[in-house]
């Protein structure tokens, strides 16, 4: 990667983003959660999305490499439609950092696990360091500020029952986020749509 300061440099990751509809089911779960009252961070749920690869700090000189790395991934890569069925925390609800939405168990996401490999090798192609933890699909809900007064969230979490909520991954971005004291305000720099299922 290019010298540090020698060009202007984004905070950019790798998503797959949600609809409308499914971001509304989202923040329903949210408000349900909430009145727990721990001192969590909530996600708005404009922003949830699944993270295929946080890249961090980026010099804008890659931001055309990685948009041809999105494009070529995307071509021989097909749409997934999927359910969000179950709630839980990493590492676990004994002592959780994040709570997350998590998808039903049964649904074959091997095409996106590959996906997210290949976007992998690519990044690390363009200078990035390898990530540390493999790609696990999920749904961030809140991240936990303060680690005391997290029992009723946790039980809460635990007994959720989840109405499935359906969704189709169809399109990889490239966001840019930019850090406010509102929270962060993320952005479309490149998408690419999925090979759709019509096209069979």
């Amino acid at each position: 990667m290019s010298e540090p300061g020698a060009q202007k440099r984004h905070r950019l990751f790798i998503a797959l983003p949600l609809s409308s509809d499914v971001e509304r089911a989202l923040g329903q779960i949210i408000d349900d959660l909430s009145v727990a009252g721990a001192r969590v961070k909530w996600v708005d749920p404009r922003n949830i999305h699944m993270t295929v690869r946080f890249l961090g700090d980026t010099d804008e000189r890659l931001i055309p490499d990685l948009k041809k790395l999105i494009d070529r991934v995307v071509s021989h890569t097909r749409s997934a439609r999927v359910s969000i069925s179950r709630l839980g925390a990493f590492p676990n609800l004994k002592k959780p950092r994040v709570f997350w939405a998590g998808l039903d168990q049964e649904t074959p996401l091997e095409g996106i696990v590959a996906m997210a490999e290949e976007i992998e090798r690519g990044v690390q192609a363009l200078g990035f360091e390898p990530e540390s933890k493999s790609f696990k699909p999920h749904l961030t809900l809140a991240r936990v500020k303060y680690p005391d007064g997290l029992d009723p969230l946790c039980r809460a979490v635990h007994d959720y029952t989840v109405t499935p909520i359906d969704v189709s991954l169809d399109r990889l971005v490239l966001f840019k986020s930019t850090l406010t004291p509102q929270g962060p305000v993320y952005d479309r720099l490149h998408e690419s749509v999925l090979g759709a299922e019509r096209f069979e």
